[in-house]
């Protein structure tokens, strides 16, 4: 399971905040500038994998200065930032395989 948060630029800075959260902090927490990851939005991307409790708890503490997207463009944020771990996967590969 995961969820994607889109902070705005003036917020970005709080997403560091809300990752403090106990039940959060456990989970895997990808963060990106939305448009160096490829897509048409401004801010800070903020991925999280895991349990759908403490992505929830994102969602609720993070409500008034991020959104979670959904749907499609969820879909994309989520399989752009694979591809670009991929990749790194794959060069890092390249230069000790």
């Amino acid at each position: 399971m995961y969820g994607v948060f889109l902070f705005n630029s003036e917020s970005s800075g709080k997403a560091r905040e809300f990752l403090e959260d106990d039940l959060v902090s456990r989970q895997s927490v990808t963060m990106r500038d939305a448009q160096a990851l490829g897509t048409d939005f401004e801010g800070l991307m903020v991925v999280i994998s895991g349990d759908e409790t403490a992505i929830e708890r994102f969602e609720e503490i993070s409500r008034e200065v991020a959104k979670r997207l959904r749907g499609k463009d969820a879909e994309r944020v989520y399989e752009l930032l694979r591809k670009e771990e991929e990749e790194a996967a794959e060069g890092v590969g390249f230069l000790f395989g």
